[in-house]
């Protein structure tokens, strides 16, 4: 995945400017006297969310520049397949003929074919594959995420730092680089915000039907991603259980509990349609089958894989080894270090070093609501201490990046009010030389945020050009049934492939497995009615095989 560049001095010293020129405008708003009615009437409206999740949503369409694109990291390969498979209206496709040439990053062959993860994204995506658009569905989560995280820093400060926390979220780098792909943080994060959205509403209203929403959005949220789920359900569990407990309410909490329940059977009636066991979950499975050492705990686990692995798979493997065999007791207060700062770092770049200032200084002067949050994020920290990865893949924290925004909006509020001479704490209710100056922040940070789409689409650009080109290749042969081997370089990086499995392989129109040089002929004698071609990675040139 591309990240952010890296920081150079024209960047600073631009992040400067841009904080010089907040500092500017909030000293020159102390005499906008006339309180911008119609702004705050919209902002305000009932329908401001629903536009701001629209917008969010044309922001990924334009960004990923189609809703059918590839799958390009093996995760996302994984889950599309699993989609494709569920989509058919099946659990599993059958197991491939010749495992060498179908082996797959991520996906079982034996004793079917299946994905190793939990079932509940491949399941949002399902709409999308039966209309051919399989990007729709987390453009669409990314769009629920979008309403809500405007809702939520309106219902928590004001309908002004709503403005910055959705601008500043929506068109950062992080949040587009990970919105636009098949990563399950898309269904993660809209469920936790949906969580946090009914928790809210029924702190408002005591109506039971808000907590029904709370378990059904935490159930799915942990069929999704369940330790992810488990660290973001606790802060809301805390606020409930301590309303619950001082109006001694406690009946409300069954239908929940029982839905609840019933949504996390998913998971044992997963394990059972894939491995055939309720107990047997698929995800630890899999490390134990192919890759012993990629699992929670400290130190590689030296047992060998229970399945022969092929080359191109063993090699993603060999990449994590050294990993886990690293990441002791011991290295756990710098992996905490490292990996917020590497948040941070995606947070800030470019002119948004600016903004890391701010959030840094929210933190600092963190009163109520914010401390809530970075609890929460320091909650997720710590979940995944208990796993060894890079510190820049921060994909796993993708759910709270509205947070450090919001913390870097409400300190933009700070600001404002300090230097228009209303003192430093900004109220709920902000006078009109507030309210303008945040307006006036918000249209100087306009352009900085669609030049931010626009370097974030051509990183995309970039990220998919590959799988784009080899898609294309493949398109230029004739509509009949074919199998193509894909022939890859040694320098050719294993985090890259284009073999895939299929959810029915006798009717797929291609089939597009590895090279394996004199073996294709046993592959081909099993599929006489098929032709034979070989795609060089390398030219992404196609030929035909006699």
């Amino acid at each position: 995945m591309v990240g952010p560049p890296v920081p150079s001095f024209l960047t600073v010293l631009f992040a400067v400017l841009v904080l010089g020129g907040i500092i500017v405008i909030a000293s020159w708003s102390r005499n906008w006297t006339t309180y911008p009615s119609r702004a705050a009437t919209f902002l305000s409206g009932a329908w401001s969310p629903v536009v701001a999740g629209i917008a969010t949503m044309l922001l990924v369409r334009i960004v990923w520049g189609s809703f059918h694109e590839p799958g390009i990291v093996h995760d996302e390969r994984a889950y599309l397949l699993q989609a494709e498979i569920f989509a058919s209206g099946r659990w599993t496709a059958p197991s491939p003929p010749i495992a060498a040439f179908f082996e797959q990053m991520h996906v079982f062959i034996e004793p079917a074919v299946f994905a190793k993860y939990p079932p509940a994204h491949a399941l949002t995506l399902v709409p999308g594959i039966w209309l051919g658009l399989p990007g729709l569905m987390p453009a669409l989560m990314t769009a629920i995420a979008g309403a809500l995280v405007f809702w939520l820093a309106r219902r928590l400060a004001n309908e002004w730092t709503a403005l910055l926390t959705w601008w500043l979220w929506t068109t950062a780098w992080a949040t587009l680089m990970w919105s636009t792909s098949y990563f399950s943080e898309t269904t993660s994060t809209a469920m936790w915000l949906i969580a946090a959205w009914a928790t809210i509403r029924w702190l408002d209203s005591s109506k039971s039907a808000n907590l029904l929403c709370v378990a059904a959005a935490l159930g799915w949220g942990f069929e999704t991603r369940p330790l992810t789920m488990a660290a973001l359900a606790l802060p809301l569990a805390f606020v409930i259980l301590r309303r619950v407990m001082a109006t001694r309410a406690w009946k409300p909490l069954a239908a929940p509990v029982v839905l609840g329940a019933a949504m996390l059977a998913l998971g044992p009636l997963w394990n059972q349609q894939t491995l055939g066991d309720w107990r047997l979950d698929p995800y630890p499975r899999y490390s134990r089958v192919y890759f012993p050492f990629d699992k929670p705990g400290f130190g590689a686990d030296l047992a060998p894989p229970l399945r022969p692995l092929v080359p191109e798979i063993a090699a993603v493997g060999e990449s994590f080894r050294g990993l886990h065999a690293g990441y002791v007791l011991a290295s756990l207060p710098s992996a905490f270090a490292e990996r917020l700062i590497a948040i941070l770092v995606w947070c800030a770049d470019g002119w948004r070093l600016a903004l890391g200032v701010l959030i840094l200084a929210a933190a600092l002067h963190a009163t109520g609501v914010e401390r809530a949050g970075i609890v929460t994020i320091a909650l997720l920290l710590l979940a995944y201490l208990t796993f060894a990865h890079p510190p820049g893949w921060m994909v796993y924290y993708v759910e709270v990046l509205p947070i450090f925004y919001f913390l870097a909006a409400r300190e933009l509020g700070r600001v404002v009010h300090k230097f228009s001479g209303l003192g430093s704490q900004a109220s709920v209710g902000w006078p009109a030389s507030a309210a303008n100056g945040s307006l006036a922040v918000a249209l100087l940070l306009l352009p900085l945020g669609v030049n931010d789409v626009l370097r974030v689409h051509a990183a995309i650009d970039l990220r998919n050009a590959f799988h784009r080109a080899a898609d294309a290749a493949m398109a230029r042969l004739p509509p009949k049934k074919a199998i193509v081997f894909v022939s890859y370089p040694t320098s050719h990086s294993p985090h890259f492939a284009l073999t895939r499995n299929e959810p029915d392989l006798a009717s797929a129109l291609r089939w597009v497995v590895y090279d394996r040089g004199p073996r294709n002929a046993e592959l081909r004698a099993l599929a006489p009615g098929r032709a034979a071609y070989r795609l060089d990675v390398a030219s992404m040139r196609v030929e035909r095989l006699p």
